[in-house]
């Protein structure tokens, strides 16, 4: 199952609170400093920085192995994704959708979840296009009960 959500600002903080409320395994991928750690996930840093918890937003095969390894490791859960932005400037769009398509066969394969987080405003056209064709849209309130009820594992 595979989410879109076009309000990264508004809903993201929202999401992850409902991810640890239902006790659901996530992985964040962002380009935020978290001012705290993420309760009940884990969160991987795009940056081009090095440091522990980062990623290179260039090596998306490393990022991918991250995923991955998550999912070996804590089972079904959610991948976070809020840094569309940065991996299409470091490593441009057509391996970004690849990389995306990949991590979206790798989520529903272990009966996982993806959400995207994306701005309109910034992300290029035709990726919001791809998306909004391969994923559903993520409800507006974020907290109903049928997005809920899929969500924990």
């Amino acid at each position: 199952m595979g989410y879109l959500a076009l309000d990264p600002d508004d809903t993201v903080s929202s999401f992850l609170r409902l991810l640890a409320e239902a006790h659901t395994p996530f992985l964040w991928l962002t380009t935020e400093r978290p001012q705290a750690p993420a309760e009940g996930g884990e969160v991987l840093r795009v940056t081009t920085i090095r440091g522990a918890g980062t990623a290179d937003p260039r090596r998306l095969q490393d990022i991918h192995a991250v995923a991955t390894t998550f999912f070996d490791e804590r089972g079904p859960g959610a991948l976070v994704i809020d840094c569309l932005e940065p991996l299409v400037l470091h490593s441009g769009i057509e391996r970004v959708l690849r990389f995306v398509t990949d991590l979206h066969e790798e989520t529903a394969m272990r009966n996982a979840f993806l959400i995207v987080f994306a701005n309109p405003r910034e992300t290029n056209r035709r990726m919001i296009a791809w998306l909004e064709r391969e994923l559903d849209p993520l409800p507006k309130d974020v907290e109903p009960a049928g997005v809920e009820d899929h969500l924990v594992v």
